[in-house]
């Protein structure tokens, strides 16, 4: 592979941050709610309806993989590829590590504070959208100090798993508004 399609890899591999914060913020909490919502549940089997939205992004690359490979295009194929990267980074990250949906694996500090903002992302069902590089605003991270400041008034000091900014791994937070 040429240095020119090299850049164009990792240009889209990072163009897709972007892009995966604007599909969760307006496609999976708007119109898509009706398959995202059960990610936001705890899950009661395997799978849930919001693991359509991996399969439909897919068939995006996968269709620019095969019209970049048949017409033989320069931008197609390594577009498709970025996309991919991507997408298999996120699914490790998100599905895998996050939401332990093949089971628990050891603690990866680079990967810890990931599953913090990701946690604040289910505990308040908003910001941050992100996920491979999320943005928390300093709102929500004043809401959360305000949540546990709240809980300690009524529960006392024992409150280590707030404190942490740990959630438990299985269960699906509590949506507060």
């Amino acid at each position: 592979m040429g240095a020119q399609r090299i850049i164009i890899v990792v240009l889209v591999f990072l163009a897709m941050e972007p892009v995966a914060y604007l599909a969760h913020r307006y496609l999976m909490h708007g119109v898509g709610w009706v398959l995202h919502a059960s990610h936001h549940r705890t899950r009661t089997t395997r799978l849930e309806a919001n693991d359509a939205f991996p399969v439909i992004f897919a068939a995006f690359a996968i269709t620019a993989f095969a019209i970049g490979t048949a017409q033989r295009t320069s931008v197609l194929v390594p577009t498709a590829i970025g996309v991919t990267a991507y997408g298999a980074i996120y699914a490790f990250v998100h599905d895998i590590y996050i939401h332990q949906r093949l089971g628990k694996l050891p603690k990866i500090e680079l990967l810890e504070k990931l599953k913090r903002a990701h946690r604040l992302h289910h505990l308040f069902n908003g910001e941050p959208y992100g996920m491979l590089f999320p943005v928390v605003p300093t709102k929500v991270k004043r809401r959360y100090d305000a949540l546990v400041s709240s809980m300690k008034a009524d529960f006392g000091e024992d409150l280590e798993l707030l404190e942490n900014w740990d959630l438990g791994s299985r269960s699906k937070y509590v949506i507060v508004e």
